[in-house]
């Protein structure tokens, strides 16, 4: 990953070249190995370089092309080289050097805005075409790379993470309390809204234009487009799978520093490290060193140690084991500080050692297992589709598969929420729901959010919209199209992305790849799941994964960690309750919540877990609301360590 940040005024006025050097100062971190900047009259680009590509050392960014009407900076890397090679080529358009940087400006040189539509990677990225007047960004479809951006009708500016946008003293710093409100209630939907109102983030698979003063956001790609997969067996699936997911793994080991790997025990960074492990066996590959990181937690039942080895002595890899801390409160507190956004989750921080002695070690790009469950995880909403086509013997088979009998208890709560109830009409959902509704308080009564504010920030109305509360799922693509746009994973992700950007480190997520995504929703359900997820990831890694890792069906859980950051910021002498005192919160209620979460704890009962996710969003925008009101940034950005560059 890299860093950019850009600033284009449409009234006329010139860029302000300080500002520009600023937010580069701040993002600076992202990029220790380059800076570049390029000013044009009423235009300012800023770039800060991390090498991790052989191609990328040669790369200089902003980009201008040879009359110097366009200028590129993007964070990013292309997976489908040899495809966008061959077809500008094709197209009479010469390559003046092999970098991403220059296959993306020649591609928006040949296609225009409709560029993203052929780029296969991880990138965020902004072309200043002078001719047209006009500013071109787009985002990858996974947002992968983070894209942060502020409008006010004459400048706008953009940059890789929020705080750089503050660099300019013109920058609003309002809260956007509709957002606090979707933390408070654990569930992020929205995904461009950020907690400041008039900060926005571009969605993933979205691309955006500037022109004659308006800001115009366009999809350019969607799932649908996916076409259906269909084959006679179990083999031939496994076999297309396994191909696709070879080159999403392939692509990512492009390196001009050693790789390294998340290896948790679980099925999806197990499958990663495997394929890794035989891509490099069968020479496809440079022979780079190659180590695993891994977290363990002895005594916890999340430890997943056993598994962890069991795929380090199949392979002989070199492991590293830690013991993670538990987090810091001044590393949590310096985040905020310095991001002046919400910090890291604590069950995230966790890794942040691995991170560092991956930097130690000279590794430059971690995989990770991320996204196996979104993308491979199946949904039993596939056998609304039998009976929407008046099918019962298909429908019995479908359960068949998933070894329900339809007689059973099971069978019937399985037949009535996930077969029955999507093909109800709209009348008769609506009933049924206004009498369960009347019998039990719904769900989303969240009832340690200040009511006045619950009302003054529509949150449940929110929810309702960005979650699909109330509506029935119609079918399992359904199911996999909101994991895929679901608000809280491209929050999630972004900071992550922060996270190992700290570090100066590139990390890669083939199970991202757009590939992957496409493949998945064109699969039968049957091969998503079949009595247990994933079942062609696993019937593709038989003879690759061992066994003990292949056939697990449970996953580890980490709540532990985050009620032990909810208990030592909780019982801190500094904590001050900033979400009680702004009215957000139901003080009363939340320390009741409090109590429960300490009782259940203690009691080794697990439904402790339903409490922690609220109790920590309160926590975290404690933090947040003690920086912007406190002046605490004078206090614990000192203490939190950054991998910097000067600007």
């Amino acid at each position: 990953m890299s860093g950019i940040c850009g600033v284009c005024n449409f009234d006329g006025q010139p860029a302000d070249r300080d500002l520009l050097r600023r937010m580069t100062s701040v993002i600076a971190h992202r990029g220790p190995d380059r800076l570049g900047h390029w000013e044009r009259e009423t235009v300012a680009f800023a770039h800060c370089a991390l090498q991790t590509t052989p191609e990328s050392v040669y790369e200089t960014q902003p980009l201008v092309d040879e009359a110097r009407n366009l200028c590129l900076t993007m964070d990013g890397r292309i997976d489908n080289r040899n495809e966008i090679s061959a077809k500008l080529e094709s197209n009479g358009l010469n390559l003046r050097d092999d970098t991403d940087a220059e296959l993306v400006l020649r591609s928006y040189q040949l296609w225009g805005p409709e560029c993203p539509e052929r780029l296969i990677g991880d990138f965020s990225l902004a072309i200043w075409d002078n001719p047209r007047r006009q500013l071109f960004c787009a985002r990858d479809v996974s947002g992968n790379r983070p894209f942060l951006y502020h409008w006010n009708g004459r400048r706008f500016i953009f940059g890789s993470e929020l705080h750089a946008l503050f660099e300019d003293p013109f920058t609003p710093r309002e809260t956007n309390e509709a957002m606090v409100a979707e933390y408070l209630a654990a569930h992020v939907t929205h995904k461009e809204e950020t907690l400041y109102k008039d900060i926005l983030r571009l969605p993933p698979a979205h691309s955006l234009m500037v022109r004659n003063g308006q800001v115009s956001k366009r999809r350019y790609w969607d799932i649908d487009s996916a076409p259906e997969i269909r084959y006679r067996s179990d083999a031939e699936y496994a076999e297309h799978f396994t191909k696709v997911f070879k080159e999403s793994v392939r692509c990512r080991l492009r390196s001009n520093r050693p790789v390294g790997a998340y290896l948790s025990g679980g099925l999806d960074s197990s499958s990663v490290v495997s394929m890794m492990s035989l891509i490099r066996r069968e020479g496809g590959v440079p022979n780079h060193r190659f180590e695993t990181f891994s977290n363990v937690y002895p005594g916890l039942p999340c430890d997943e140690s056993r598994y962890i080895r069991a795929v380090v002595e199949h392979w002989d890899l070199r492991a590293n084991y830690m013991d993670p801390p538990d987090s810091s409160l001044d590393l949590l507190r310096g985040q905020t500080a310095f991001y002046k956004d919400i910090c890291d989750y604590p069950n995230g921080t966790q890794a942040d050692p691995l991170r560092a002695l991956a930097r130690e070690r000279g590794i430059g790009v971690l995989l990770t297992g991320d996204y196996g469950d979104e993308r491979l995880g199946g949904s039993l909403y596939y056998l609304a589709e039998f009976v929407r086509q008046g099918n019962p013997v298909a429908l019995l088979r479908g359960m068949r598969k998933q070894d329900i009998a339809p007689l059973s208890w099971r069978g019937l709560s399985t037949l009535g929420h996930y077969a029955i109830a999507p093909v109800l009409p709209g009348v008769l959902r609506k009933t049924i729901r206004s009498a369960r509704q009347a019998l039990a308080p719904p769900p989303e009564a969240l009832e340690w959010i200040d009511k006045a504010f619950a009302h003054r920030t529509n949150i449940y109305e929110r929810l309702r919209e960005g979650m699909n509360l109330g509506q029935p799922i119609r079918s399992s693509k359904t199911w996999l199209r909101m994991q895929l746009e679901d608000g809280g994973q491209v929050h999630g992700t972004e900071i992550e992305d922060r996270a190992t950007a700290r570090f100066g480190i590139e990390q890669r997520h083939p199970f991202g790849d757009r590939r992957i995504i496409e493949l998945s929703f064109g699969l039968p359900e049957d091969q998503r799941l079949r009595k247990h997820q994933k079942f062609v990831l696993r019937r593709a890694m038989l003879g690759v994964l061992p066994e003990v890792v292949r056939q697990r069906q449970d996953k580890a859980e980490f709540s532990e960690t985050l009620f032990r950051a909810v208990r030592r910021i909780s019982m801190s002498e500094e904590h001050k309750h900033w979400c009680e005192r702004l009215g957000w919160i139901d003080g009363n209620r939340v320390r009741n919540l409090q109590q429960e979460m300490e009782r259940l704890h203690s009691a080794g009962d697990r439904a402790y877990i339903r409490f922690v996710w609220p109790l920590w969003m309160v926590c975290a925008l404690d933090m947040w609301s003690n920086d912007r009101h406190s002046g605490s940034h004078e206090r614990y950005e000192g203490r939190f360590e950054v991998h910097r560059a000067s600007a």
